[in-house]
């Protein structure tokens, strides 16, 4: 195999070939795909096209959506009654239950199994029980061993005797003792420190050796100790032989929804268009006292249509129909007249309409490279597959009934975008999906035509990531394993493609521990991570967390690209880019060159290796003996063009320009023939640091560099983000002023990330794979994390945007990945920082994650370290809103909200935030003015965590500035890319030359972050009265140099003033104003946000004086409009034309025929205020593509300004 880089030129010709990429809309003949659709660029989006209806007379219903009243556990879902499996036994499903609380509700029967010692069951008092039940036809699998977790709080002196003990029974109501373990005082061993971590001190565990048992189908485990008075139970660990046993049934399949046996149930089908109904057939395992069909043309109006008696015999239930039905939605209507759940296998819908799909086609291979991209792709379970790799890898092989795939792409993904499952982003509809379903292993399979002049000497296959693990065949023959997340082997297949018609298959091997669904509700967001992590390198984060609910299949599959190129017969491998500056000059830069060649013949090859940085060429010759592997360095002492007069150096955003240069290496032989070359971009820079374990101080090409950012935990819930995504997440943090991302826990591995990064000069924090020891274990493979981790240093290096590598987050990586990790960084990524811990040592972090008073973030939270982590929730805008969930979860905040993230506890602290919101505004009794006042909230908070750093000026990655998923918390802007007024209060904190209010000390400061020094500036600050009336003006002049704070003067309190008044800064440069800021202010109440040790002395303003405002017309005058070759740019002046302060003014494009909200979108400001008889001229872009053939128009509205 050869290293992943060498595909960078694949790639530079694949997007040449389409036009150049992301560039090949802006003729304005192809536009982006719609809000929230990614990937977004038709270039980029491989998944299949409908094509219309379907004439022949089929299943309509088969890999249709299906959505359900309710289920009995997240396995037995509505999912399956399309799925096109018929089972007739019943399945097995699983009950936990406690002696505290009886039988446990679905959201925690799995704590028990889930093999996440920190989900625990509270018992109260000296004795108590757990228990845990399969029922159904299968028995527990036998064990012989198990860990008994718990934490527990009584007397440590007592000296009782305690008593724990398993006992099993194959009906509930016989039991014997399996086994039984006695002492005295407090139960257990107490776990070792660098396990225990964030688990209470005394948390405990018992191991019990057991006398194996065959039939079982309940397990008891009972415990006595005197000493105790309240258990926290962690779970049970079964074993058999030393190897875990799993009790949890998504292990297990059977194809059925299973409901809750409620007296009324329903399950739909979306048939996906309008279809000819003739047949319907029903497979029972289990059928309910009464069933009715029901039809709608939209999902919502329901008209009765047919009462279906139960089948004289069998469990089939077959309704033929006098006269076809037109329509698009079915539903069945159960009626339980006892308790029993209906079990049903299959709903089938004979007719003919329904969609009609065929794939996308692959693009066409250029200068011996191609992207096995759509195409015949396709993908099916692997338990329905009965032939081996090597005969589906044969062409020909009939895959009719398989689904057509998308990839690059997630099984999940493929899923969808052939409309088999409802959208898991909207609503509750990921409880519609089957657990069991995807906790599966699934075949891949393409066959796909090469041209005759395509092969040259040598043919390779690349894999650029799949999850998690992967066989490999190629034309009837096995090429080998995929093993991890984060690597991209590539293969070596010249034996076995030829001219013509080629096959491919693919076992995607599904994760081994992939945990137990985690459903967030409106009080609890449930614990974060777990047992996933012992996969690493994984997608750790699909396991669930506070911000992301459960991947149904943890988002395994080949998500990203699958590339097929020819070469001579010596490659260019694992280039690097080595930048040394004679600091603290910058005028001058050494740059050295490495890379490997390959021979991959029996013979001798001899030619010359050649590179080009820019406009600069260097050559050495080169003589390989057969499958000689050699190294050749290219340093300026031997290559004096490699030592840079004038370099143009890459630099962050803000302190410069992020330059970058083309490389090009090659190898060409002594006949003339290129073998081989690889092209990438690079910049020059170098990284230095100081005070790495004190307070981390980071330099860019000798200047200090202050990390103002934040955490990215995953790009795209499903892995759709492609370049456009990139992007534009990106460059709305560039725009934000930011700095630095954090790829947190390191789940983002897409190329374009990086390439986005270096574009517009944002630094990456680039963790490794580990997430902390509280949210999942130590990886069980260590030598595979190693080889993702160097083959990932190898993949990212050349990249200037990375900053340095941290090991783990707020934790420490074991010992012995630890050590390799750092060695790997030193000599792999030479110069490069790597310190293990993310909040702790150099840096600090441990949020706080929830809303608190601007004044708190003054006071706590100017951090005299780099912060990692410090959040709050954003809520979003009621366009967004409507994306996210249907009318009837919005209002009330509840059980959808819940499902979102927002929940009452939990790190988001969804109660203190509504807690504040009331504080702040009063009672608010409608959706519309919640969602505004929040914007207050949003603007406010996000603001003062940046602002507060300007005492010590050491940095700031709040958590987070990017949403995998439809969310209310922890964003910038949200999933569909609409900034919220979080937004614009990062954008305004983040500036390289500020002006700011310090909530904690009145005073009014200039802090200068990156700016060249600068004399004689101007600072202004007014004070408005409720009616915006000017009370209060004060003026100074101030020096400010490069990373600096000034305080010129104490804001006054002048008389007169309204309990609410108004606060607005500005700063002069000559007659620029080069900062403006403006806030609200109001009366301290006596209402702290909570009874916790932080939010029993955390006490905010009352604001409610605002809602008195009456609303205020603001006159719109479009004065430019400019059309470039990609963009429509917008100058857009408004003006405040009523007698009151115009207050979070809110500008948002529209298409002027549709009316429709246009995204992305770039807002010089937005949610900003206005005085009487004030204006503002407002800079807006839009790119042609999203504007999707309309003429962007801008609609104002706000707080109480008068919308138009």
């Amino acid at each position: 195999m050869i290293n992943q880089t060498h595909t960078n030129a694949c790639l530079i010709a694949f997007f040449c070939l389409l036009g150049l990429g992301l560039f090949a809309q802006t003729a304005g003949t192809t536009y982006s795909r719609g809000i929230g659709k990614y990937p977004g660029a038709e270039t980029e989006n491989f998944s299949p096209l409908m094509t219309g209806v379907n004439p022949e007379w089929h299943n309509l219903a088969l890999h249709r959506p299906a959505y359900h009243s309710s289920s009995y556990d997240y396995n037995l879902t509505a999912q399956l009654v399309t799925d096109g499996l018929i089972d007739q036994i019943e399945p097995t499903t699983y009950s936990g239950a406690a002696s505290q609380v009886g039988q446990l509700p679905k959201n925690q029967r799995l704590y028990l199994v889930d093999h996440n010692p920190v989900t625990r069951l509270p018992v109260d008092g000296p004795e108590g029980w757990v228990e845990v039940s399969w029922q159904g036809p299968e028995t527990f699998p036998e064990i012989d061993s198990l860990i008994f977790g718990f934490d527990v709080q009584g007397d440590a002196k007592s000296t009782g005797e305690w008593v724990i003990e398993m006992v099993g029974s194959p009906d509930g109501s016989h039991w014997h003792t399996l086994g039984k373990v006695t002492g005295k005082g407090i139960p257990g061993d107490t776990i070792t420190p660098a396990f225990r971590y964030f688990l209470p001190g005394n948390h405990r565990v018992v191991p019990l050796r057991l006398t194996p048992a065959a039939d079982l189908q309940y397990l008891r485990v009972r415990f006595e100790a005197p000493a105790v008075n309240h258990w926290n139970i962690g779970g049970l660990e079964t074993f058999r032989q030393g190897n875990k046993v799993t009790l949890l049934t998504s292990s297990l399949f059977t194809s059925a929804w299973m409901d809750t046996g409620s007296p009324t149930e329903w399950l739909k089908i979306d048939l996906g268009d309008q279809a000819t109904i003739n047949q319907v057939i029903l497979d029972w395992i289990e059928r309910p006292d009464a069933v009715a069909l029901q039809y709608s043309e939209d999902g919502s109006e329901w008209t009765s249509w047919k009462d279906i008696p139960a089948a004289a015999t069998g469990n089939r239930d077959l309704v033929i129909v006098d006269r076809p039905l037109h329509t698009r939605y079915l539903r069945l209507l159960l009626t339980h007249q006892s308790r029993r759940p209906a079990i049903l296998s299959e709903f089938q819908v004979m007719g003919t309409g329904g969609p009609a799909w065929q794939p996308k086609p692959m693009p066409e291979g250029q200068d011996h490279r191609m992207l096995l991209a759509g195409g015949n792709w396709k993908v099916q379970r692997a338990a329905q597959v009965t032939v081996s790799g090597a005969e589906l890898a044969n062409t020909g092989f009939e895959d009719g009934d398989w689904l057509t795939a998308t990839v690059p792409g997630t099984v999940l993904t493929s899923f969808l975008n052939m409309g088999a499952i409802p959208d898991p982003d909207y609503g509750d509809n990921q409880l519609m999906l089957s657990e069991s379903y995807f906790n599966s292993d699934f075949w891949y399979r393409n066959e796909f035509e090469v041209p005759q002049n395509f092969i040259r000497d040598r043919v390779f296959l690349q894999f650029k990531g799949i999850n998690w693990k992967a066989e490999v065949y190629c034309n009837g023959v096995s090429i080998g394993h995929i093993a991890g997340a984060f690597t991209g082997p590539v293969f070596d297949v010249t034996d076995h493609i030829h001219p013509g018609t080629n096959a491919l298959a693919v076992r995607i091997i599904c994760n081994a521990n992939p945990g137990g669904v985690k459903e967030q509700t409106a009080a609890s967001p449930d614990l974060n991570g777990g047992v996933l992590g012992a996969d690493n390198p994984t997608f750790h984060a699909t396991i669930g967390w506070d911000w992301i609910p459960t991947i149904r299949g943890r988002d395994a599959g080949i998500w990203d690209d699958v590339l097929l190129f020819s070469t001579g017969p010596v490659t260019v491998e694992t280039p690097f880019i080595h930048t040394t500056l004679p600091l603290p000059k910058v005028d001058e830069a050494d740059v050295s060159v490495e890379l490997t060649l390959v021979n991959h013949t029996n013979q001798f090859q001899q030619g010359v290796v050649k590179g080009k940085l820019g406009n600069i060429d260097f050559e050495q010759p080169f003589r390989l003996g057969p499958h000689e592997k050699s190294p050749f360095r290219f340093t300026p002492e031997s290559f004096r063009q490699l030592h840079l007069r004038n370099p143009r150096l890459w630099w962050p955003n803000g302190y410069g320009d992020p330059n970058l240069y083309a490389v090009t290496l090659s190898c060409e032989l002594t006949s003339g023939i290129n073998s081989d070359a690889v092209q990438f971009k690079t910049g020059l820079r170098q990284m230095t640091y100081s005070q790495v374990e004190e307070g981390l101080r980071i330099f860019v090409n000798g200047q200090r560099f202050v990390p103002l950012g934040g955490n990215w935990g995953f790009s795209e819930s499903m892995l759709r983000y492609r370049a456009r995504e990139f992007d534009i997440a990106v460059r709305y943090h560039r725009d934000m002023h930011y700095t630095m991302i954090r790829n947190w826990v390191g789940m983002t591995g897409d190329d374009a990330f990086f390439e986005a990064c270096d574009r517009y000069g944002i630094m990456i924090w680039q963790d490794f794979w580990l997430a902390n020891p509280w949210d999942g274990p130590d990886p069980d493979d260590e030598p595979m994390f190693m080889a993702n981790a160097q083959d990932f240093v190898h993949r990212i290096r050349n990249h200037p945007s990375i900053a340095f590598y941290c090991g783990r987050n707020e934790g420490n990586p074991p010992p012995t990945l630890n050590e390799d990790l750092h060695a790997l960084v030193d000599n792999e990524h030479p110069g490069m920082l790597y310190f293990p811990h993310s909040a702790e040592g150099g840096v600090s972090g441990y949020g706080p994650y929830g809303a608190m008073p601007a004044t708190f973030y003054f006071k706590y939270r100017a951090t005299a370290k780099p912060h990692s982590e410090l959040g709050m929730a954003n809520i979003v805008s009621k366009e967004s809103l409507d994306r996210m969930m249907p009318a009837e979860g919005q209002w009330p905040i509840g059980r959808m909200w819940g499902l979102h993230d927002f929940c009452d506890a939990g790190a988001q602290n969804g109660a203190a935030y509504q807690k504040l919101m009331e504080i702040n505004f009063g009672p608010i009794n409608h959706l519309d003015d919640w969602l505004s006042l929040a914007q207050f909230r949003n603007y406010e908070g996000y603001r003062a965590m940046y602002e507060a750093q300007s005492r010590n000026r050491m940095g700031l990655l709040i958590w987070m500035s990017h949403s995998a998923w439809p969310s209310f918390v922890w964003q910038t802007y949200d999933y569909y890319f609409e900034p919220t007024a979080a937004y614009f209060g990062v954008k305004k904190a983040c500036e390289p030359l500020h002006i700011q209010w310090n909530a904690a000390t009145d005073s009014i400061e200039v802090v200068n972050y990156c700016h060249p020094d600068i004399n004689g500036l101007r600072v202004q600050a007014e004070i408005f009265d409720l009616t915006g009336k000017k009370l209060w003006n004060k003026e100074a002049i101030v020096d400010s140099k490069r990373d600096s704070r000034v305080i010129p003067f104490i804001a006054g309190q002048p008389k007169g003033l309204t309990s609410v008044y108004f606060i607005r800064l500005k700063l002069w440069e000559g007659e620029q104003v080069v900062s403006e800021n403006f806030y609200w202010r109001g009366p301290v109440t006596d209402q702290p946000l909570g009874d916790n040790f932080m939010l029993r002395n955390a006490f905010d303003n009352d604001y409610s004086a605002l809602r008195t405002l009456p609303k205020v017309p603001v006159e719109r005058t479009e004065i430019s409009r400019q059309k470039t070759s990609n963009e429509e740019v917008m100058d857009i002046r408004i003006k405040n034309t009523g007698n009151r302060p115009a207050l979070m003014i809110r500008l948002n494009v529209v298409g002027e025929q549709s009316g429709e909200q246009i995204l992305p979108v770039l807002y010089e400001d937005n949610y900003f205020s206005l005085m009487p008889g004030e204006e503002k001229v407002i800079r807006i872009k839009v790119k042609l593509e999203d504007a999707r053939g309309e003429t962007p128009l801008v609609k104002v509205s706000g707080f109480n300004a008068e919308e138009h």
